[in-house]
């Protein structure tokens, strides 16, 4: 009888040690399962970084290009520039390289351009070019004010804020103005000669109006067709500009180097220019168009504008870009 206890003690001894044994195995197993496990998830959560990413990219990309093409439309297409901080600009037409970081062109006003508020046609049989006066088909003053006091949020008027260009023979401005471009549209500090600043307007009925324009239009020839232009606007990536910032819309703190910005509300004709330039009297507001911009490029084909967004992300071994261009007619 004893023997058989002991007998019946080893064997509940063996069973116990089986378990633990398998018990390690499990472990064992478990270990392994859970390695590939995290593996698996680790692949999944960077794929859906990625296509995540990806998704943002193309729809911040796409929305930035709309939005600019939308500006460049309601461009007088002459007055396009590119500028490099610091030293000079050209015409977007003579430039090959990518040293002209900065996009500038003057806008005409296409916001009132509804119904009979701005036709952008002059009679220039009635128009006295002796005294300067250019005699303009529907030019509602009053709604034309208060566009500008709308978009603007000042109670200056169609004087302060606007000046004519005329359209030339192919709806491009003056091309006289390619002659001597550096003083053509006033440009960072320089003169405005193909840029009339509006002295006087004087309602006439008829939805018509006499335009006095100032003395630079002596000796130019004149169209009729015009741009009543209100704004100059720029772009440009925070790190082209950021040694000359004086913005007061944005904390410079806050932006980085890849961030895209629009300048406007300010006017060369008037000897000013973008807030985070030193070459004229700052003016106007800048605000944020996009971030994780690696470059921003512009070139002129035929009387197209063709321009392009990269935007790049990287975050550890990953590195996402998404590239994206649209023509600007």
């Amino acid at each position: 009888m004893k023997n058989v206890k002991w007998k019946m003690k080893n064997f509940n001894n063996f069973k116990s040690s089986f378990t633990l044994i398998e018990a390690i195995f499990v472990i064992v197993i478990l270990s392994f399962v859970l390695i590939g496990g995290f593996q698996i998830l680790s692949k999944l959560y960077v794929r859906n970084f990625i296509a995540k990413k990806t998704a943002e990219f193309e729809f911040q990309s796409q929305q930035t290009l709309d939005q600019v093409a939308q500006l460049l439309y309601y461009r007088v297409p002459l007055s396009t520039i590119g500028y490099n901080p610091g030293h000079d600009f050209k015409y977007i037409g003579e430039i090959n390289d990518n040293s002209y970081s900065v996009l500038e062109w003057i806008g005409y006003l296409n916001d009132a351009m509804v119904e009979r508020n701005l036709s952008g046609f002059a009679d220039l049989y009635a128009s006295d070019k002796n005294n300067r006066i250019l005699v303009a088909r529907d030019f509602n003053t009053n709604f034309i004010n208060e566009v500008l006091h709308n978009k603007y949020k000042s109670s200056k008027n169609i004087e302060d804020l606007t000046a004519v260009i005329f359209a030339g023979s192919f709806d491009r401005g003056e091309e006289g103005a390619l002659d001597n471009y550096n003083n053509s549209f006033g440009w960072h500090g320089n003169k405005h000669n193909y840029v009339f600043t509006v002295t006087d307007t004087t309602s006439t009925g008829n939805n018509d109006c006499n335009i006095t324009l100032d003395e630079n239009i002596t000796g130019k020839r004149i169209y009729e067709k015009f741009y009543l232009v209100d704004s100059a606007y720029a772009i440009a990536l925070y790190k082209d500009i950021k040694n000359s910032w004086h913005c007061n819309d944005l904390d410079s703190n806050e932006l980085h180097d890849n961030d895209l910005l629009l300048f406007y509300n300010y006017r060369p004709w008037l000897r000013e220019t973008f807030c985070a330039d030193n070459h004229g009297n700052h003016a106007g507001n800048v605000t944020l168009l996009a971030q994780n911009v690696a470059a921003f490029r512009v070139r002129k084909i035929n009387s197209h504008l063709v321009f392009k967004i990269t935007m790049n992300k990287q975050k550890a071994d990953i590195n996402i870009t998404v590239s994206k261009q649209k023509v600007a007619f």
